[in-house]
């Protein structure tokens, strides 16, 4: 079963969102050259995914 979300967020946050996603990624390579595996694998997949997505999402004109 799949379940789809909404997020409206500012584009600080996505700034934010965005380094968070890619410390992540990092986190989970490290992890895997050590030897360990699930969820590892699974985890960095998912930033990946969301941060193409977040990356292909139009940018708002807002300034806050």
């Amino acid at each position: 079963m799949t379940t789809s979300y909404t997020l409206t967020i500012l584009d600080r946050q996505r700034i934010t969102l965005e380094a968070a996603l890619n410390l992540m990624i990092e986190h989970c390579k490290a992890q895997l050259a050590v030897g360990e595996g699930a969820p590892y694998w699974e985890h960095r997949k998912s930033c990946i995914e969301m941060l193409e997505r977040l990356r292909s999402a139009p940018l708002s004109d807002d300034k806050h």
